[in-house]
């Protein structure tokens, strides 16, 4: 699957919901992210659990915000890379968010050469720092990322350092 705006429009226009405005949040229990889309930029936001991924046994994270690439107006059409910001909004566990992410950036599979990836957590607690960032979960996902020009951040209750 392309992760653009047009696709997840076209396949999954319940769950997408794109605008221009300057902040675009996705909230649930006490738990906010909040993109800041200073340039006015088209913006997607796709719910992602239970909505795009239906199914109970697939680990999934709860949104994906798509920043949207502008109508290709040169001559080459050269595309710019997708910036894809796949968000979980969770309680304390912090290793199982990271499970979530992966699991739903494996299963998206975005070209490598035509997208930006970013994970992002913003949890109710903060984690016990201790042996989280060796985990090889985190690791793996954080490697991953990495490979896409982006990588994982996580907050507790609010994250907006996100900006466009």
């Amino acid at each position: 699957m392309n992760c653009t705006c047009q696709e997840f429009e076209t396949h999954y226009p319940d769950c997408t919901s794109c605008s221009d405005r300057k902040i675009i949040t996705a909230q649930e229990n006490g738990r906010k992210y909040i993109f800041n889309n200073l340039s006015q930029r088209r913006v997607c936001k796709v719910r992602v659990d239970d909505c795009v991924i239906t199914s109970q046994e697939q680990c999934k994270c709860d949104y994906l915000f798509i920043v949207c690439n502008p109508e290709q107006v040169e001559e080459e059409k050269l595309q710019s890379l997708e910036q894809l910001y796949f968000v979980e909004l969770k309680g304390k566990d912090l290793i199982h968010a990271v499970e979530q992410l992966t699991q739903t950036i494996d299963h998206f599979k975005p070209p490598l050469n035509h997208a930006q990836v970013f994970g992002r957590v913003v949890l109710s607690k903060s984690p016990s720092v201790k042996s989280i960032e060796n985990d090889a979960k985190v690791v793996r996902l954080k490697k991953l990322l990495r490979k896409y020009q982006g990588n994982l951040e996580y907050s507790s209750r609010q994250y907006e350092k996100d900006f466009i």
